[in-house]
C-alpha cells in the first residue's frame, strides 16, 4: 500500500468514523429529548465512542502503515484517521458534562498515538527485516492491541454523569 493510497483509506475512515457516531448521537440524543431525559448521557456517550472506536482504528492502521510506509506515512496516515471526528467531538463535548482537560488530554493521547504506533511498526520492520513478515507482525499486534483497548474500555470510560 502506498503512502497516497493509506492517507486516502484513513482519511475516508475518518470521515466515515464521524458520520456513524454524529447520526448516532443526534439520534440518541433525540430520542433521550423526546422521553423528557437528560441529553448531557448521550453526548457523553458519543465522546466516549469517538475515543474507543478512533483509537482501535489508530491501533490496527498506525503499527501496519508505519511496518509497510515508514514512520512519516503512518503519521500522516493517523492524523487524517484522527483529525476529521474534531468538529462532532467539539460539539459532543459543549452537549455533555464532561471535562475540558480531559477530552483535550484524551485528544492528546490520540495524537501522540499518531506518532508511536508508527515508529513500533517501523521497528518491527526493521527488526524482523521482511516486508511481508513485518506486515502480518504489525497487524497482529494491532489486532491485539485494539482488542485490549476494547477489554479495557471500563478502566478509562468517562464518569456517569
Amino acid at each position: 500500500m502506498n503512502d497516497v493510497l493509506a492517507r486516502r483509506v484513513s482519511a475516508l475512515s475518518g470521515i466515515a468514523i464521524a458520520a456513524a457516531l454524529a447520526l448516532w448521537w443526534l439520534g440518541s440524543s433525540r430520542l433521550a429529548l423526546d422521553d423528557g431525559a437528560d441529553a448531557s448521557r448521550p453526548a457523553a456517550d458519543a465522546l466516549h465512542a469517538l475515543w474507543l472506536v478512533r483509537a482501535m482504528a489508530l491501533a490496527l492502521l498506525g503499527l501496519r502503515v508505519g511496518a509497510l510506509g515508514g514512520w512519516r506515512a503512518g503519521a500522516a496516515a493517523g492524523l487524517v484517521l484522527v483529525a476529521p471526528a474534531w468538529p462532532v467531538l467539539v460539539l459532543a463535548w459543549s452537549a455533555s458534562a464532561a471535562p475540558l482537560a480531559q477530552v483535550v488530554l484524551a485528544e492528546l493521547l490520540l495524537l501522540a498515538a499518531c506518532g508511536v504506533l508508527p515508529l513500533l511498526g517501523l521497528g518491527l520492520h526493521r527488526l524482523l527485516r521482511q516486508a511481508s513478515l513485518a506486515e502480518a507482525t504489525a497487524t497482529l499486534a494491532g489486532v491485539a492491541l485494539a482488542a485490549a483497548l476494547w477489554f479495557t474500555r471500563g478502566l478509562w470510560a468517562l464518569p456517569a454523569a
